[in-house]
């Protein structure tokens, strides 16, 4: 991502704990924006705080191992092990204000820019991009701190909606319903809006209409919403279908932000702190198969173990790709009974990440499948695809919510199968600034 240059709200996490501030964000200096370039660097600045809570949430996981020999280790062992309610007080905290940090830049721009410039096709896309930005937020909120939605689940505790301008608000957290009711409007009015249908390399952390049908896509998977997902992901692809051919000399890694497939380059989704506390699981370094290009590309060997090639700079910041919509529409398509467009799309993914012979056999084998077992090769190719992309804890939570175990430091912890520790638990701080997160 680019240098940032900031205007605008310039916001801090205040020391204070007073109730009245229920959000804790603090506007501690102020350019009044009035030119375009005023309110993409607000919107710039929104993007910029937006959180790297899907590096850990990959902690959750059956994808990696603690390092205990790791300096990092005191800070992250805590959410290793699932300990959300009494964690040591070296424990990084996940994120929460920092999604709110980014919502307040949104509502900033949907409230004002209207009133300061009139409207063009640049004007849209930056208040497009904050409708989507505020749904977006919204929406990771709810993955983290809320249910899975289903109609059976509608009434339950959601996520404090946040839409506009207001301190002094109190931030009661909607239903989960009402919450996916305002994500679902904003994604709307923010695609209608959007000029841009793919952003350039290099500023494709932004949202484009790419961005937004890819985000609707997922939006529906997690929903249920099958034929909903089909139809915002094949938007998508009209757009841009491309995949990487690991099979080719040289080829990017499929999450960098200039490879092909790269829709949008946002979220640091492998920090340091995590990767340096961390080793790649055997769990997940077994489920590649012979052939398979994608475990050489993206781990390597360590000593005795095996770390990840797909982070540790801005360069493999990711927060949509093809792939992931080619696997949304296979999966989607065997839960609708079609089996035959499933296999359609599981196999030009494959073909990009498997050797000639080995391809051939990955076809022949999942030709024979019934359709649970297709289902369940589908989801099997998502956890090896999407490894260490901060999906792959939304994808348990969604599914089967299996057993876990972890062990560190003498402790061994197993997150039970339909745990409710599957729903994270409000930071304390967050929940000591405002007790209502608890209603």
């Amino acid at each position: 991502m680019k240098k940032i240059v900031y205007f605008g709200m310039i916001m801090t996490a205040s020391v204070l704990t007073s109730c009245n501030k229920y959000l804790d964000i603090q506007p501690v200096g102020t350019v009044i924006p009035t030119s375009e370039s005023d309110f993409r660097g607000l919107m710039t600045s929104g993007y910029t705080s937006f959180p790297a809570h899907k590096s850990y949430l990959s902690l959750r996981t059956d994808e990696l191992l603690l390092d205990e020999s790791s300096t990092d280790a005191a800070r992250t062992k805590d959410i290793y092990l699932w300990n959300d309610q009494n964690p040591d007080p070296a424990t990084t905290a996940y994120p929460y204000l920092a999604f709110y940090k980014s919502i307040f830049y949104s509502n900033q721009i949907i409230s004002t820019i209207d009133e300061k410039l009139t409207g063009n096709a640049n004007v849209d896309q930056i208040k497009g991009e904050a409708y989507l930005m505020r749904a977006y937020a919204h929406f990771e909120l709810l993955n983290c701190y809320s249910e899975v939605y289903s109609t059976s689940n509608a009434g339950l505790r959601g996520v404090p909606l946040s839409t506009k301008i207001d301190l002094e608000q109190r931030f009661v957290p909607a239903t989960i319903g009402d919450s996916y009711a305002q994500v679902l409007s904003d994604m709307e009015k923010g695609t209608a809006l959007l000029t841009v249908e793919d952003q350039a390399k290099g500023v494709n952390y932004r949202f484009s209409k790419r961005g937004a049908y890819a985000m609707a896509s997922r939006l529906h998977l997690y929903r249920g919403e099958w034929q909903e997902a089909i139809e915002a992901a094949k938007q998508a692809l009209k757009i841009n279908d491309k995949l990487v051919d690991l099979n080719v000399t040289g080829s990017l890694l499929p999450n960098d932000f200039e490879s092909a497939e790269i829709i949008m380059a946002l979220e640091k989704v492998s920090i340091s702190e995590v990767r340096s506390s961390s080793f790649i699981s055997p769990s997940l370094l077994s489920s590649y198969s012979d052939g398979d290009l994608r475990k050489g590309r993206y781990f390597q060997k360590r000593g005795g173990d095996y770390v990840s090639l797909k982070g540790g700079e801005n360069r493999f910041n990711v927060s949509f790709r093809n792939a992931d919509l080619y696997l949304t529409i296979a999966e989607c398509d065997v839960r609708l009974g079609n089996t035959a467009e499933a296999l359609k799309y599981l196999s030009a993914l494959k073909k990009k990440r498997f050797t000639a012979d080995a391809y051939t056999q990955q076809v022949k084998a999942d030709a024979n499948l019934s359709k649970e077992q297709l289902l369940d090769a589908v989801l099997l190719e998502r956890k090896r695809e999407l490894a260490l992309e901060g999906l792959r804890w939304y994808d348990l939570k969604r599914t089967t919510r299996p057993a876990i175990t972890h062990a560190s430091f003498g402790r061994t912890v197993t997150l039970q199968q339909n745990d409710p520790r599957y729903v994270i638990r409000y930071p304390q701080e967050a929940i000591n600034n405002n007790p209502d997160l608890l209603k």
